[in-house]
């Protein structure tokens, strides 16, 4: 059932990417998440889509779990896609009454479409090749110089690494009750879209109940185990940047660099 939900489940296996320092594989998504939109040609986003393929293969991972990864942030998609072709203003391409659709509204969409998928695989790439020991100690690490001015880091870094973990669980969780429900008569998929989205309400207590549930048992675990937030702790591994590491830098700067400047291929 866990396969289903494949964004933030680590995959484990002996690549290229998982032997990266954590601190720089955080860095670069980040890096290539903000320079992102400045990308403005469709060749600059084939680029960077056949960038994240080889990625990808250099994983080791697999692509039914990565197109699985799509599907999170599939409802967001096609709304903002279709906001953006109907109230787009600009040159009218079609209409009929008072529906408009603009030349600038359908290659809007289509930009933040590919912008969506592409934050959606290269999250993917992150989550799976890095476990999450190594996104907390990444995490803390590197905004570990805010310290001096009294910023939580340890606890801000273990937030988000905890958070990431549990995005797969809850989809899951909430697959399964959605299917308790169901095998007890209830029905998500009749309806107009106001009464679809009141079925989804019975929903929410269980999972949220759940939710909590499962932070319980990981405090009561980690609390079991000696952990103690705030206090200062030894690492098993220490993290150190090798040749790999700024060759991985490079490639990324290059091929962003190049995605922003290309021109539309002829």
């Amino acid at each position: 059932m866990r396969a289903k939900f494949a964004l933030g489940q680590y995959n484990y296996a002996d690549s290229f990417l998982h032997r990266l320092d954590p601190r720089v594989k955080i860095l670069l998504i980040f890096f290539i998440v903000i320079l992102l939109f400045f990308v403005k040609t469709i060749s600059g986003y084939l680029i960077l889509f056949l960038f994240s393929v080889f990625l990808i293969v250099l994983s080791k991972s697999n692509f039914s779990s990565v197109m699985r990864s799509i599907k999170p942030i599939l409802v967001l998609l096609i709304f903002t896609a279709v906001f953006q072709i109907f109230f787009t203003p600009g040159t009218v391409i079609f209409q009929y009454k008072f529906v408009k659709i603009t030349a600038q509204g359908v290659k809007l969409a289509i930009y933040i479409s590919i912008r969506l998928i592409l934050l959606s695989f290269f999250t993917f790439i992150l989550t799976s090749t890095t476990s999450n020991i190594e996104l907390t100690d990444g995490f803390e690490s590197i905004i570990s110089p805010l310290k001096i001015f009294g910023f939580p880091a340890q606890e801000v870094s273990l937030m988000i690494s905890i958070s990431l973990r549990f995005v797969p669980v809850l989809f899951e969780e909430a697959d399964r009750i959605m299917k308790a429900q169901m095998s007890r008569g209830a029905e998500f998929n009749k309806g107009s879209l106001i009464e679809r989205a009141k079925s989804f309400l019975p929903l929410l207590l269980p999972l949220l109940l759940n939710a909590l549930n499962r932070a319980d048992k990981l405090a009561t675990a980690m609390e079991a185990r000696g952990f103690v937030i705030g206090q200062k702790r030894t690492k098993y591994r220490e993290m150190r940047l090798s040749g790999v590491d700024f060759l991985a830098i490079f490639v990324t700067i290059l091929v962003m660099g190049i995605s922003i400047v290309v021109r539309e291929f002829v």
